[in-house]
Parts: C-alpha cells; sequence; structure tokens
C-alpha cells in the first residue's frame, strides 16, 4: 500500500466531480467505483492487521509523517511506534471496530515550519470492513502552533477544547459526509488536485468537522453521493482528535 496523499496506485477510480478543490467551495454529484484488492493479514494470525500513516495536518501540502508517536489499542493493548513517514503496523483484536489511542512524540516535529510539537490528543478508529478493503488508513494532527492558525485562517472560529474534532479520510473518491452532532463549519480537500487546500464544504477526500458537540460521547458518520464504508456510529472525546477512514464503493 502507497500514501493517499502520494499516489492511490491500489485503487482504480472512475468518475467525476464538480469543482477541482480550489479556494471555491466544493460541489456537483460524483460517481466513482473501487476495486478492492486482496488483503495482507501478514501474521495476526486470528486477530486483523491494522496499518497505515500517521501525517502532518498540512501533508497535503509538503509530506510530513509524524515520527515516534505511539499508536495503541484502547486499554493497554497492542500498540506500535511510528516511523519516520509516519507509518505503523500492528495486530488488533478481530472487532467491527476497535479505538486506538495516540501518544503523541515528545519531541518536535523535523518538518514542519516552524517547529513544534504535537500535543492534541487524538483516537484513530480501525473500522473491520475499512481495513478488508486493502484502503490506506490515513490520521492526521496538527502542532500547538498549527492549531491558532488553521482555526483562525481556515476555520474561522476559535479551537474549542470542550468539544471533539473529527477529521474523516475518503481515499480514492469523494463523498459528501454529515455527522449527526452540532458542530462547526466543515472544511474540505480534494487530494491531487495543482491547487489542492482546505475550502468550507462537506464533499471531498478529506472533510474535518470542527467543535463538534460530544453530547453522550458518540455521533452518527454519514454519506451521500453512493455506497460508503465505514459511516456510522464513531466516538467523539472533548479536546480530541477522531480519525476515521471510510471507503467509497
Amino acid at each position: 500500500m502507497v500514501s493517499r496523499r502520494a499516489a492511490l496506485s491500489v485503487l482504480l477510480v472512475v468518475g467525476a466531480c464538480g469543482d477541482d478543490g480550489g479556494s471555491a467551495p466544493i460541489d456537483g454529484a460524483v460517481v466513482d467505483t473501487i476495486v478492492p484488492i486482496d488483503f495482507d493479514n501478514g501474521s495476526c494470525g486470528d486477530q486483523l492487521r491494522f496499518t497505515g500513516e500517521y501525517l502532518d495536518w498540512d501533508s497535503h501540502m509538503n509530506f510530513c509523517g509524524i515520527n515516534a508517536a505511539v499508536v495503541q489499542v484502547a486499554g493497554g493493548g497492542a500498540m506500535d511506534s511510528t516511523a519516520p513517514n509516519g507509518r505503523f503496523d500492528l495486530c488488533i483484536p478481530d472487532a467491527a471496530m476497535t479505538t486506538l489511542e495516540v501518544t503523541q512524540p515528545t519531541a518536535n516535529s523535523q518538518c514542519t515550519v516552524p517547529a513544534a510539537g504535537y500535543t492534541i490528543p487524538t483516537i484513530i478508529i480501525a473500522n473491520k470492513q475499512v481495513i478488508q478493503t486493502g484502503a490506506m488508513i490515513t490520521a492526521s494532527a496538527w502542532t500547538t502552533t498549527r492549531q491558532t492558525s488553521f482555526f483562525t485562517d481556515v476555520v474561522g472560529v476559535a479551537f474549542d477544547p470542550t468539544k471533539a474534532q473529527v477529521y474523516v479520510n475518503s481515499p480514492g473518491g469523494q463523498r459528501t459526509l454529515s455527522l449527526a452532532a452540532n458542530h462547526g463549519p466543515a472544511q474540505a480537500l480534494v487530494v491531487g488536485t495543482a491547487s489542492t487546500d482546505w475550502a468550507a464544504a462537506d464533499m471531498g477526500n478529506v472533510v474535518f468537522f470542527p467543535n463538534v458537540d460530544v453530547g453522550n460521547g458518540t455521533t452518527t458518520l454519514s454519506a451521500t453521493g453512493g455506497a460508503t464504508t465505514g459511516t456510522g456510529s464513531i466516538p467523539l472525546v472533548a479536546g480530541t482528535i477522531t480519525n476515521v477512514t471510510v471507503v467509497p464503493q
């Protein structure tokens, strides 16, 4: 498997979309198809192999893996430390959904300007059906410095530590995404265009929902525009990024 933000050679995408993801809002119908590849369970036996990448928030502009973060099954289960390119690979329980907690690296990032550290609590959702498509699982987090500038310059509202933050990766195709919980203005990326950037929209290869009401600790993630694997109930934690990957079918 290769990086979603570098190339999607493991996926065959056929379709058309509206705008190309520049600074204007993204619109238009999308028709796309992902041809699944064989799922490699490695040496995980009766467990699931969970492999993916953990990247800096601005890797769509300049690739930057988050090195030396620890990705661990919530509650003290299996763990793996990320490589310099952000890759992780571990065996997790054979369950419909598993939550993994990220312990951020203690050192500053070596590829952000200015150099800064990651302090935002982060969780990654491992959905069995998504894993078995063979799609690249991508999670992301911002540095403490970038948190301030992103919310000021892009979202247009202040970061609220009493609310959750939800990052949804949709490799190989765009979907219009929504959350049942109330949230701030959604921001979207269309990856792979000449002018890839965030725009106020809810359809893209990545959609970010800021300042999500935590409520009872879960919300429902939905998608329109075609069949999509990985939607449904997701956890919410105050002051924490929930990373979800969905796969257009």
